[in-house]
Parts: C-alpha cells; sequence; structure tokens
C-alpha cells in the first residue's frame, strides 16, 4: 500500500505545526522512512506526542518575529500544515525563504470557484480575490496563501488540496456518524438513490503523499481526494462499510424529494451527502495527477476502523447526534419518524 516505503536519503524536514490532526500523520510518515524531523509550534496542543523530536517553540500569531528562532538553521523541507490565515503563510515564507528548498502547503479543493463542474482539475478557475481583504473567507485565504509559496518557492513547492480529511485522530463527526449509526445496528435513513458520489481520504494518505513529494521533489499542486482511484458511490459506500463492521443495519433510502419536503438536509442532518442536484462536482475532484505519482490507497476499511478506535478511546460513546449537545446527524426519534414514513 505504499509509494512511501522505499529508501531516501534522509531529509532535515521542519513541521509547522505537527501536533493536532493531519500533522501527526505527517510526522509519522516521515519518521518511518527516516528523516530528521523538527517541530516548530507552541508546545500547547498535544504537547506529550513526539518527545523524542526537537521542538523549537514559537507563536505564528506573533507575527515574523516568532520564526526568530529558525534563522540559523537550514532544512531540506519545510512541510506548512493547515493555517487558515494566508498572512501566517505570508510571514513565514518571507522569513524562511532562504531557510529551505521546498515548502509544502496543506491548502484545501474550497480554492476551486465552480463546484457545478464534474472533474475539476488543478487548473480549473479558482475563486477570485476582492481587493478588500474583509471581504475574504476560508477559500480566498487558502488561495491567498498558495500565491505567496508559489511566488516565493517557484521551483521548489508542493500545494496539496484535500477533501474532506478522515481517519486516524478525526475531530469531526461526519464519517463517525455513518460508522456509528451501523456499529449500534440501527435501522437508518440513507441518502438520496445511493448512487450520489462520495469523496474523503485518509489523513495518513495526506501524510504519506506530504512526505513522498518531499522526497521526489514533486513540485505544483496535486488534488488529494480519494478514498480509492476510482469513483465511490453512496450505495457501495454504505454496503460495504456494513458489511465490513457486520452491521446488521437496515438501510431506508429517501429520496432528495422525501427528504427536501421534511427538511432534512445536506451535510448537517446527513453527513457527508452532497447530491449531485447541489454542487455535482464536489464530490467528483479529478485525483488523476495524483494516481499518476504511483501512488496508493489507504483501503477504505482501514480508514472505517482507524475512525472508530479513535473514537472508542478518546470520545464519550453515547453520542446523541442531532441535539444542542452534538449538532450534527439527525436526532433518533425524529430518524424514527422518517423511517416510519417510508416504510407506510
Amino acid at each position: 500500500m505504499l509509494s512511501c516505503d522505499s529508501p531516501k536519503d534522509n531529509l532535515r524536514i521542519l513541521v509547522l505545526g505537527g501536533t493536532y490532526f493531519l500533522g501527526p500523520s505527517i510526522v509519522n510518515a516521515a519518521l518511518r522512512n527516516n528523516h530528521s524531523v523538527t517541530l516548530f509550534n507552541r508546545g500547547v496542543t498535544n504537547p506529550k506526542l513526539f518527545p523524542e523530536l526537537k521542538l523549537i517553540n514559537g507563536d505564528r500569531e506573533l507575527g515574523i518575529k516568532a520564526y526568530n528562532p529558525l534563522m540559523k538553521e537550514h532544512w531540506d523541507v519545510i512541510i506548512d500544515v493547515w493555517p487558515e490565515k494566508s498572512k501566517l503563510v505570508d510571514e513565514a515564507t518571507s522569513s524562511l525563504m532562504d531557510h529551505t528548498d521546498h515548502y509544502v502547503f496543506i491548502s484545501s479543493i474550497a480554492v476551486y470557484s465552480d463546484f457545478q463542474q464534474v472533474g475539476l482539475i488543478e487548473e480549473s478557475d479558482v475563486v477570485n480575490l476582492p481587493s478588500n481583504m474583509e471581504e475574504w473567507g476560508y477559500s480566498e485565504e487558502k488561495l491567498a496563501a498558495e500565491l505567496f509559496i508559489s511566488d516565493r518557492f517557484p521551483d521548489g513547492h508542493t500545494i496539496l488540496r484535500p477533501g474532506p480529511i478522515k481517519g486516524w485522530r478525526d475531530p469531526a463527526l461526519d464519517l463517525l456518524y455513518w460508522c456509528i449509526k451501523l456499529n449500534r445496528d440501527e435501522s437508518i435513513i440513507a441518502p438520496g438513490s445511493g448512487f450520489d458520489p462520495l469523496q474523503f481520504i485518509d489523513v495518513n494518505d495526506v501524510g504519506r503523499f506530504a512526505i513522498m513529494a518531499s522526497e521526489n521533489k514533486n513540485v505544483g499542486i496535486y488534488n488529494c481526494v480519494g478514498p480509492r482511484k476510482e469513483p465511490l458511490l453512496w450505495k457501495d459506500f454504505l454496503e460495504l462499510s456494513k458489511k465490513h463492521f457486520n452491521s446488521q443495519a437496515q438501510l431506508h433510502w429517501a429520496s432528495e424529494e422525501f427528504l427536501a419536503s421534511n427538511e432534512v438536509s445536506s451535510f448537517t442532518d446527513l453527513p457527508l451527502w452532497a447530491p449531485l442536484s447541489e454542487d455535482k462536482g464536489f464530490m467528483q475532484i479529478s485525483n488523476k495527477k495524483l494516481t499518476q505519482t504511483g501512488f496508493v490507497y489507504t483501503p477504505v476499511n482501514t480508514t472505517l476502523d482507524d475512525c472508530m478506535k479513535w473514537f472508542r478511546d478518546n470520545m464519550d460513546t453515547n453520542l446523541k447526534f442531532g441535539t444542542d449537545e452534538i449538532d450534527i446527524g439527525l436526532e433518533r426519534s425524529r430518524e424514527l419518524e422518517l423511517i416510519a414514513q417510508l416504510i407506510e
């Protein structure tokens, strides 16, 4: 399963962040390939992770002066994990231009401008950047960050654009919603006809590709979407998951019309569901450039198991979806009412 296991020259890698969700997967992928990793962060988030690694303390919110402790060193690669403010990337890249040959950045598919288009590729149109930065949202901030990086490291940058990232350490409850429901053996509302597409990528795959791109000096932009090379439909996903968990749950497929008439929303009430009638291209981003590198995805079953293990080890297993406590998913009594309507 990996194109990141073959021996490579030892790289000196600086990871900006590294201890929340995606960061640990990047660090572990680097360590598996015997690279030398230094972390740069505040030492606040999960400070007990990676005690064996060198940590340089710094708070990026403090501006350019935060990078002063890095000024005496040089790294083969710097990996910038997940800042949502382009200002942080502007400051990091301007400060570290002479301290690395390769800058890897985790961006997002959110930079694309038209999700009605199926098969978006890395060269597809992106959002506009209003001159008034107060009008910028997440998409604009990510795109501005990309532009800083490509401008300052024209021959030494890799930009990853993931869709939803799932798996080990996942703090979100969207993929987990379906895993938990199936493990509870509950009869559940399944979204639409079953023929809407679904995309997500295992967090460890993003980590592995970040390291693979560092090793191979893959320059440019890569859509990081999965969970496999071939398209995945909701029908296939739920049946695969049900079989994997040996679940006795009964799936009640509810048409878009039925769900709309009952004010059931995509994404919030039915997590990760993006029906074709809405943004038909959102879950059909092209992964051709990524797979042409020889990259091989983690099996979907492994992602499901990682989600459930993290959930059982770190969260309240009695989650009540669709409530003030957990505002994602369908509240159980509401779901049972909908199922009753479907089987009348």
